[in-house]
């Protein structure tokens, strides 16, 4: 096991480590796993001679400061019910807490006893809490003095007055004792920093009154799921929900559903029957349409396989993990080529002899096209796959076609085109998108200029991703309240990539070239 200080031979770790707190609290978006995150911050120091608020500088120059809100007090972590983390990394924070043992073998009883309390918090709805004392965990884990006190442990990163007298708790009983109440994590009072889907889906009615049993039992169901780690099943149940919230009829079957509304797969075809029947999700097993029974959960054998079959270079196995998560998600959520192009791709670089470090050197690797190469880089830096929406064009890469960079005919961006949308054939999301005007008058001939595009590329030229993220960004924008003055103030809104920014561009200066 190398200790940090052999590597940085400069600041002392425990100086590293209050640094590393500093860094916290200014939103640096640092490594996930704590060894990683110490090097980094002792690197830092080293190279600017020890001066702190140069080696925070230069941090953010390298990984970006992210914007949650600073957590303001010397205690940051001790209660923390404000803080706010995606689940995948709750989750991953937990698993990376257990993979090694304590540097200082008398600190590992201090080490199991914040990672037991912190997974019965993230149990118990407490998430703020349970986050960080996981975090405490990695970095008591990682520390080289033995600790005796809490006195001594206040020496740590993320360890506040709380968990110092957690820790002589630990020292002394060898555990921490849980006073705090359990919380109910399918109550709609249960307040555990929601994910923006769930608040949305909470705050607004579904379009179609007798839709909103069906939406608020697979909102149930999705928010339970993705509280509890399953990341897929969550994610794919509450998309569902949120589809059907804005369908524009009636939906009186599963069948219906799939043929109507997006998000709408084999299995969900199922649980909608079930609501519909019985006001609720029965059991979560379900028959597939291609005339096999299998248990809901039970993973592709593709994903079986990348789940029993480690890479060949350790060093790879974060990229392979993420993208075979990412490519479950879509699998499991009706986006058959999306899931299967990046689950291939986690099998190319699975198989890789070379320690991949970037998206363009992964590149030569095969099965993986441009769009997997940008969430390599992702991975590498971030950790993870996931994006506001991941809907990019692009959607389809390496399995039902490959989008190429937009040509000759973007010269009509921005004007009429013929469409049937107000007859009854449109797609939904045509529909959906028309029904309704702007909230900022401002934008409507961008949104108007969206939505003849993405009908176009998916009645003519049958492009689906390409249409529908045109489609998606179109009713994204429609419920914008500001005016928007250029595709890079699109970007920051979510759910719109560089080409669709790009579209945006040129429909405003076609506009001014009109107005002149």
């Amino acid at each position: 096991m190398l200790r940090t200080e052999n590597k940085m031979k400069g600041p002392k770790p425990q100086r590293v480590s209050q640094f590393l707190s500093k860094c916290e609290k200014e939103n640096i978006e640092l490594p996930q796993k704590s060894y990683e995150a110490l090097l980094e911050a002792g690197n830092a120091l080293k190279s600017c001679d020890g001066k702190e608020e140069d080696a925070i500088n230069e941090l953010k120059k390298k990984f970006g400061v992210s914007n949650k809100r600073n957590q303001p007090g010397d205690n940051q972590g001790d209660d923390g019910e404000s803080e706010e983390m995606p689940h995948h990394k709750r989750i991953k924070l937990a698993e990376e807490a257990r993979e090694r043992p304590a540097v200082c073998p008398e600190n590992q009883k201090i080490v199991d006893a914040f990672i037991e309390y912190g997974v019965s918090q993230l149990e118990q709805g407490h998430t703020g809490k349970g986050v960080t004392h996981l975090r405490a965990a990695n970095t008591i884990r990682d520390y080289d003095q033995v600790i005796k006190s809490g006195v001594e442990a206040r020496q740590v990163g993320y360890v506040g007055d709380l968990m110092a007298r957690q820790v002589d708790e630990i020292l002394r009983k060898g555990k921490i004792v849980d006073n705090e109440p359990e919380l109910n994590a399918s109550r709609r009072d249960y307040d555990h920093n929601a994910p923006q889907i769930v608040q949305d889906l909470r705050n607004s009615p579904a379009k179609v009154p007798a839709n909103q049993k069906i939406v608020d039992a697979l909102a149930e169901f999705g928010e339970h799921e993705l509280h509890y780690g399953n990341t897929g099943k969550g994610v794919s149940h509450l998309r569902a929900a949120r589809s059907i919230q804005g369908a524009e009829t009636e939906i009186k079957s599963g069948q219906q559903a799939r043929y109507e509304v997006d998000f709408i797969g084999d299995v969900m075809i199922g649980k909608i029957d079930q609501i519909l029947a019985h006001g609720k999700i029965v059991h979560d097993e379900g028959k597939t349409y291609s005339g096999t029974e299998r248990v809901r959960g039970d993973p592709a054998p593709i994903v079986q396989d990348l789940l029993d079959n480690p890479a060949k270079r350790p060093e790879n196995q974060k990229i392979v993990d993420a993208l075979r998560d990412y490519g479950d998600v879509h699998l499991s959520s009706g986006h058959r080529g999306k899931g299967i192009s990046h689950l291939r791709a986690a099998k190319e670089i699975r198989s890789s002899e070379e320690v991949i470090t970037s998206g363009k050197q992964a590149q030569r690797v095969g099965m993986v096209g441009q769009q997997i190469a940008k969430k390599v880089d992702q991975i590498i830096h971030q950790g993870h796959a996931d994006s506001d929406e991941d809907y990019e064009p692009g959607d389809e890469e390496g399995y039902d076609e490959v989008e190429d960079e937009v040509g000759d005919n973007q010269q009509d961006y921005g004007e009429p085109r013929s469409s049937d949308s107000s007859k009854g054939d449109a797609p939904p999301i045509v529909r959906d998108v028309r029904n309704s005007p702007t909230k900022c008058k401002a934008n409507q001939p961008i949104v108007d200029a969206l939505v003849d595009y993405g009908e176009s590329e998916l009645r003519q030229y049958a492009h689906t991703g390409r249409g529908i993220t045109y489609l998606r960004a179109a009713r994204q924008l429609r419920d914008y309240n500001e005016e928007i003055k250029s595709g890079a103030q699109a970007k920051k809104i979510g759910m719109i990539g560089s080409k669709v920014a790009t579209f945006i561009d040129q429909v405003l200066e076609k506009q001014q070239n009109d107005s002149k």
